[in-house]
């Protein structure tokens, strides 16, 4: 290690303190108040494992106005390397996952800070300047001029958020270091030390990066015994995309009648935002439903499908009961005012707020929830939204507790509550806490009708801005953790005309993409008025997701670009995209060989001329018309 600093506050005044070595693997910090231990090891492979310990070595106890923010420890590791790429993780569901060179910049949402905590960690600031990026939960570096790379990650989920920062220019990485975030005010007892979550350093060379984060994605899911879902892989029907809240038990029974008619595979149902009377108010539904969720769920399951809803478990409006009945259970800052969740003006002009998950209020409040839908109710897919907020920075009522211990405690209750037959489906979810809690996981923003973020997103530099283009992008750059830490959700699909400014081509990109995923699939058009040319792209998307859903989907192209141009699924189909608006030619390294059965694209089953394969290479070629996309099958 070559530098740690201690971040902390007592009351209103920040502390910056620096350690120093003691004696081996031991440090003491500048103001002789905290001890660290930080090692550095190798595992069986020769990989680096940094583990550590914070403790309180002063004679007197803790001052009262005593709370951590960080700890930064810079590591011995920098070397020359030409021309490194990196893939910047988000922290959660929505956060922009993606490749990025040394002369980019790592940039938040400019002037609206609302944009900033529902999307990213609010505990990171990140530079801004060229070269200096912090990457939430992994990081992985690749030079494709050196062929060799690493893979910085968390080795375990941990009881701090723990994230990367990098600096490197063109010839060499000039800091590497590990933050861990703490934002509380930890129990130090006597030697009893507060544990730092475990980082592994992987070095690779001669090696796809893609096949290295694959593996990352094996090894830390089968830390925490995941196992992939012995049932196929969810495909079904969400009111959200058509709807968004303008849903009603006439439209919800439309739909469901539909379904039935056209005979389509899928199994789930799931009603999504636009039930309740108010957000918070989860059990008390608007007029719009005059016979209630529990009637809905028992006529899903007349179709045979199982019935899913839609639930922002830890959001709270004023008006909401249980903020007029126990406003000391939502979360506050310190100057007592609530925290702000949320600004969506489906829902009102003003804040939505959040529960202080560790007030024993707030844990009642969701055991009863959780026990009404499920035993009451009879839903057993809770679609989870929002979870965020949980983590979101004021003073909760346990104040030892981190917010990824805020957040993975209450994940555990509701877990617990529900029972693992019901089926659990994370978004706005903070990634790395969630792992070995959830069935599925959204790893992507919001899909829309349209392919680009909006104007005002973009001047506003919101990198996460919702869009089908951005959500495909982490779609495939995600894909390591489908199977590995839950079923990966990339969203819905959206195939329709109407109400949909995507023209042909970007659906079938849209398509193929999810598809060859092998994630869930789940379609979000209105079954009514859907035109049957657009019921044929469905039937052929959904029959390819089921082929594709049991095997691994390795992204081609990770560091070519923002948008990676494909897929192989070893279930026996590669696939080749352009998302760009003018004719191209596509070149991909692909990291193993591969057998045509024959040229002929999924979607038309047109002859692809200009493709070249060699495996000798390790190379694909292919010319593309703007946002075209092509599926050609392979031998398994």
């Amino acid at each position: 290690m070559n530098k740690a600093t201690l971040k902390y506050k007592i009351f209103n005044k920040t502390y910056f303190s620096e350690f120093r070595k003691h004696s081996e693997n031991k440090y003491l910090s500048q103001d002789n108040l905290f001890e660290l231990k930080f090692t550095r090891k190798k595992d069986k492979a020769g990989n680096l494992l940094f583990s550590g310990s914070l403790s309180w070595i002063d004679h007197q106890r803790p001052s009262i106005g005593l709370f951590i923010l960080d700890l930064k420890v810079e590591l011995d590791i920098t070397e020359p390397i030409a021309n490194l790429k990196i893939l910047q993780h988000g922290y959660q569901s929505w956060s922009f996952t993606s490749s990025y060179a040394s002369e980019q910049k790592d940039v938040s949402p400019k002037l609206l800070k609302f944009l900033r905590y529902g999307q990213e960690n609010i505990y990171t600031d990140h530079p801004g300047k060229p070269g200096n990026f912090i990457s939430e939960g992994v990081l992985l570096a690749h030079s494709k001029t050196e062929n060799r790379g690493f893979i910085l990650g968390v080795n375990e989920v941990g009881n701090q958020n723990t994230k990367f920062q990098i600096l490197w220019d063109k010839q060499r990485i000039t800091s590497l270091a590990i933050i861990y975030d703490f934002y509380c005010t930890p129990e130090f007892k006597l030697n009893s030390p507060v544990e730092l979550t475990q980082v592994k350093y992987e070095a690779f060379s001669e090696i796809a990066p893609e096949l290295v984060l694959e593996e990352y994605g094996v090894n830390l899911g089968k830390k925490y015994k995941v196992k992939p879902s012995s049932e196929d892989v969810p495909t079904g029907w969400c009111s959200w995309y058509y709807y968004y809240t303008k849903i009603s038990e006439e439209i919800i029974l439309s739909n469901l009648h539909e379904i039935k008619t056209r005979k389509l595979p899928i199994e789930f149902f799931q009603i999504d935002d636009g039930y309740q009377n108010e957000i918070g108010d989860w059990t008390v539904v608007n007029e719009k439903f005059p016979r209630g969720v529990r009637f809905l769920a028992e006529e899903i399951k007349k179709q045979d499908l199982r019935p899913g809803i839609w639930l922002a478990p830890f959001l709270v409006r004023k008006k909401s009961s249980f903020f007029t009945l126990y406003p000391e259970a939502v979360l506050k800052d310190a100057k007592g005012n609530p925290v702000p969740a949320i600004w969506n003006p489906l829902w009102g002009f003003d804040y939505t707020y959040t529960l202080d998950v560790t007030h024993p209020k707030s844990i009642e409040f969701l055991e009863t929830l959780f026990q009404t839908f499920t035993r009451d109710y009879g839903y057993n897919y809770l679609k989870l939204d929002f979870l965020f907020s949980a983590s979101l920075q004021g003073v909760p009522y346990n104040k030892r507790l981190t917010p990824a211990e805020r957040y993975r405690q209450a994940l555990e209750l509701i877990r617990k509550v529900v029972g693992k037959n019901t089926f659990l489906l994370g978004c706005g979810a903070p990634l790395i806490p969630s792992i070995g809690i959830f069935d599925g996981m959204r790893i992507g923003c919001d899909v829309t009708p349209f392919w680009y973020p909006e104007i005002k997103r973009r001047l506003l530099s919101d990198k996460h801005a919702l869009s089908t283009e951005k959500g495909l992008i982490n779609t495939i750059n995600r894909s390591f953790m489908h199977r590995n830490w839950w079923l990966n959700d990339p969203d819905c699909l959206i195939v329709r005309k109407e109400k949909n400014k995507m023209n042909p081509a970007q659906t079938i990109l849209m398509a193929t993409v999810m598809a060859m995923s092998g994630g869930i699939l789940l379609v979000s058009d209105n079954l009514v008025t859907i035109e049957q040319d657009r019921i044929e792209i469905l039937e052929k998307t959904l029959q390819l997701s089921k082929l594709c859903q049991g095997k691994r989907s390795i992204p081609l192209g990770m560091f070519g670009g923002s948008f990676p141009r494909g897929f192989i699924n070893e279930a026996g189909f590669f696939a080749v995209w352009n998302p760009s608006e003018k004719d191209e030619w596509i070149e991909l390294d692909i990291p193993i060989k591969i057998k045509l059965n024959d040229t002929n694209d999924y979607w038309t089953n047109e002859k692809i001329y200009s493709l070249e394969i060699d495996n000798t290479l390790g190379k694909i070629k292919v010319m593309l018309k703007p946002f075209q996309a092509i599926v050609i099958g392979i031998k398994n």
